[in-house]
């Protein structure tokens, strides 16, 4: 492919992880006509999905596959081949990815085995990236613009139970499979249940483990990935960002239309799902949420069967730990071997300074989901919760980013950035169609500022 060539060509964009969100920014800025490169750490495309990835960042795991249809995950330009899995594995994922790159022909601006270990502003603008390959050699390089690509999942949390274990506690992160963790005639539990707790779960279920439970702290809400053999989210609307929204809803505000939709999804979801929910809590798991979307649902197609074939056993949180035992809430003591923690990962940018990055709260404050108040130089790709795939959703915010830094978008007023600079993670799931919808709003309403 041939990049477009225009006036805004010398503006410089570092882009930080070549994973789906950092790769598709890559492509986009690069067709906008703007000077981009793409560093890594790993020597391979991919991020999250490069199993065993030198970085040690990677959190898949042998039988990871996407819970996502190719449907809901494709670029907007760039399908799924047909004959794939409806759910590709974490090897055909890499696979995509490397042919999105080959496709459009961007390998040169991606430099691999290079690690961004700083970012600072310069006071005349700009940034300075300090960079270090693994060779250990380090070098500075200045850009124009950074752009913040390095996934989400990697910076591990940890439960901080009172007491002592005698057992082996490891992150689902460095979960491989129930053979690479030897668990022959072992008791294991698993911590967490979301969309990898329960998969990590119900495959452990169906090993040489002597027991497999899974501790759940609150509920949420469990939806099947396929109903009758179809992906559930075969007939749901706007589940990509480029999905048409009805004309009713586009009449609505922002605000207006995301309640709209959050109502009636909710209402859908119990009307299909509330018995289904009954049969889990009467296996022992936290009654889920009112609102569906208070917490993202988790996607699992095998755990109630696991629970009701005795398989697996659902446990409440663990209170503290006691030596070759845990300690529930309820004070019920289980022997234990292994405590396998899928609980979750901190959101980390190690490389910018803790008072440009404050993630504190683990969440950032962006306009539009993408850019802080306060820095015209600075975007955040691929940070959400949608309910659906995010790899197209950062793909749309890249579109967002390049229309501003090629000149043909202008901010509004900084009050109005103020106003509208919101948490981007503590919040219900997004719907990615209406996301998609507010992004071509705003754009249209910027092109009209010039």
């Amino acid at each position: 492919m041939t990049f477009k060539n225009n006036p805004q060509s010398g503006l410089s964009i570092c882009v930080v992880g070549a994973g789906p969100s950092g790769l598709s920014a890559a492509k986009t800025f690069l067709q906008a006509g703007l000077d981009v490169t793409c560093f890594d750490g790993s020597p391979h495309i991919g991020g999250h999905w490069v199993i065993d990835n030198p970085t040690g960042r990677s959190s898949a795991y042998r039988s990871l596959r996407t819970n996502t249809t190719k449907k809901m995950s494709r670029f907007s330009d760039f399908d799924w081949p047909d004959d794939w899995p409806e759910f590709p594995g974490f090897d055909q994922v890499r696979e995509w990815l490397e042919s999105y790159v080959d496709h459009f022909g961007f390998r040169r601006h991606i430099q691999l085995s290079t690690e961004v270990v700083k970012a600072e502003p310069l006071e005349t603008g700009g940034w300075q990236i300090s960079l270090r390959g693994t060779d250990g050699a380090d070098r500075v390089e200045r850009f124009d613009a950074l752009v913040a690509a390095s996934g989400t999942y990697w910076d591990r949390k940890m439960p901080q139970w009172p007491g002592h274990f005698e057992g082996q506690i490891i992150h689902a992160q460095d979960y491989r499979s129930p053979d690479a963790l030897v668990v022959a005639d072992k008791h294991v539990m698993v911590v967490g249940i979301g969309n990898t707790g329960c998969e990590l779960a119900c495959e452990l279920s169906g090993s040489t483990a002597a027991s497999v439970s899974l501790s759940a702290r609150s509920g949420t809400w469990i939806l099947p990935k396929t109903v009758d053999g179809v992906p559930a989210s075969e007939s749901v609307p706007m589940t990509h960002p480029t999905d048409p929204v009805p004309g009713a809803l586009v009449e609505l505000s922002e605000k207006q239309r995301d309640n709209a939709v959050m109502v009636m999804a909710s209402a859908a979801i119990k009307e299909h799902h509330s018995k289904r929910m009954q049969r889990f809590e009467a296996h022992g798991l936290p009654s889920a949420p009112e609102h569906p979307f208070l917490k993202r649902p988790t996607i699992s197609q095998d755990l109630l069967a696991c629970l009701e074939s005795g398989q697996l056993r659902a446990k409440p949180d663990i209170a503290r730990l006691d030596g070759d035992a845990v300690i529930f809430a309820d004070g019920a003591r289980l022997d234990m071997d292994v405590l396998i923690c899928a609980t979750g990962y901190h959101l980390s940018y190690p490389y910018l300074a803790a008072d440009i990055a404050d993630t504190r709260a683990d969440d950032l404050d962006l306009f539009c989901g993408i850019m802080p108040s306060d820095r015209r130089d600075l975007f955040y790709i691929g940070v959400g919760r949608p309910f659906g795939a995010f790899w197209p959703i950062a793909e749309a915010q890249a579109q967002f980013v390049a229309a501003l830094l090629a000149g043909d978008y202008v901010l509004p007023a900084q009050e109005e950035i103020v106003r509208r600079t919101v948490p981007t993670l503590n919040r219900p799931a997004i719907t990615p169609g209406l996301y998609g919808l507010a992004l071509r709003e705003e754009l249209d309403r910027g092109r009209k500022r010039q």
